[in-house]
C-alpha cells in the first residue's frame, strides 16, 4: 500500500459530506484533484469506496468499512505530529509563518522588526505564498501560521480575526480631499490586484454596488508593481489601508473612503487542535501594532 494522507482526508471528507464539490472546497483543492485522489485510492485497494450517480454521491459497503479505520489512522497522525511539535518547541524556539505577497511585502519587516525586539533569540522563518499553498502548509505544520485575508472558513484550520481593516484610494493626485466617496470614483481608471484575491473582489463588488462608472485596468501580481504603476500615473488603486507603510516608499496620495466605509478583515490561521503558541501570540500582536503605528503616523 502506498496511499498518502491526502488521499485519505479526500475520502473522509467525500464520506463525511457526501459531496465531491462540498469535500473538495473543505480542504482547499479542485473538485478534478479531489476526484483524481479518490480513484488512486480506489485503484491501491482494488476497490469501489463510492457509489457515484448525477445527484449525490454514498459510501459503498467497503467504504463503509474503511470509513472508520482512515479516521483512526487521521486521527493518530494528527496527535503525533501534534506531540513532534511540542517535543521541537521545546528543543528549538522558532516560528514558521506564511503570508501572501501583498502582506509580505507591506507588514511582515516591520513586525518582524518589532518582533525581534520582545524574542531576540528567536529564529522566524517568513514564507510568502499563494492562499492555497498557506492552507496547505497550515494543514500540514509546516507553517505555524498564515496571515491575510482568508475570507473563507474551514473545519481543518482556526481562524483568529487581528484587525479590519478600511478600503482606501491610492492616488498620483497631487491635492487630494481629505476623503473620496465611493460614487466619486467615476471616470477613474482603477488598478488592481488579480481577480481571483479576495480582496480585489471585494473592492469590484463595492464599486459596482456604488454604481461608480470607473474602468477597471490592469491588475498585477506584486503590490510593488501595481504602487508604482500608480505613481506613474497609470491609474488609481483601492487596497486596505495596511498596505500605507509600502505606499509610503513612492509619491502618492491616500484618502479614506466613505459612504460607506468598507474594510476587510485580517485573520490569522493555524492548524485546528493545535496548542496555543505564546511566541504565536507575540507575534500576532507585533503584526497588529506594526500596522497601528504606520496608519497613525501617515
Amino acid at each position: 500500500m502506498n496511499f498518502s494522507v491526502r488521499q485519505l482526508q479526500a475520502f473522509v471528507a467525500t464520506a463525511r459530506t457526501r459531496s465531491f464539490t462540498r469535500a473538495a472546497e473543505q480542504l482547499h483543492i479542485s473538485q478534478p484533484g479531489l476526484s483524481a485522489m479518490l480513484r488512486e485510492l480506489e485503484a491501491q485497494l482494488n476497490c469501489r469506496l463510492f457509489e457515484r450517480t448525477t445527484r449525490n454521491v454514498s459510501p459503498t459497503a467497503q467504504g463503509e468499512e474503511f470509513l472508520p479505520t482512515a479516521i483512526r489512522v487521521l486521527k493518530e497522525l494528527d496527535e503525533a505530529v501534534l506531540s513532534l511539535g511540542r517535543i521541537t518547541s521545546t528543543q528549538k524556539r522558532r516560528l514558521a509563518v506564511g503570508a501572501t505577497p501583498v502582506i509580505a511585502s507591506s507588514i511582515l519587516p516591520e513586525t518582524f522588526a518589532l518582533f525581534a525586539k520582545l524574542h531576540p533569540t528567536v529564529q522566524v522563518e517568513v514564507q510568502d505564498l499563494d492562499r492555497a499553498a498557506i492552507y496547505e502548509r497550515v494543514q500540514s505544520g509546516e507553517l505555524d501560521a498564515g496571515f491575510g485575508a482568508f475570507l473563507t472558513n474551514s473545519s481543518t484550520v482556526r481562524r483568529r480575526r487581528l484587525l479590519d481593516s478600511s478600503l482606501i484610494l491610492i492616488s498620483s493626485e497631487e491635492k487630494p480631499s481629505r476623503t473620496k466617496r465611493w460614487k466619486d470614483l467615476s471616470g477613474l481608471t482603477l488598478l488592481g490586484l488579480p481577480p481571483d484575491n479576495p480582496i480585489q473582489q471585494l473592492v469590484e463588488s463595492q464599486v459596482r454596488a456604488s454604481d461608480a462608472s470607473a474602468v477597471f485596468g490592469t491588475s498585477f501580481n506584486q503590490l510593488h508593481t501595481l504602487l508604482a504603476m500608480v505613481e506613474a500615473g497609470a491609474g488609481s488603486a483601492i487596497l486596505p489601508d495596511f498596505v500605507r507603510a509600502a505606499a509610503a516608499r513612492y509619491e502618492v496620495a491616500i484618502q479614506p473612503l466613505r459612504a460607506p466605509a468598507v474594510s476587510v478583515t485580517f485573520y490569522e490561521i493555524t492548524r485546528a487542535g493545535r496548542p496555543s503558541n505564546d511566541l504565536l501570540i507575540d507575534f500576532g500582536k507585533s503584526l497588529v501594532q506594526s500596522i497601528v503605528v504606520h496608519n497613525h503616523a501617515a
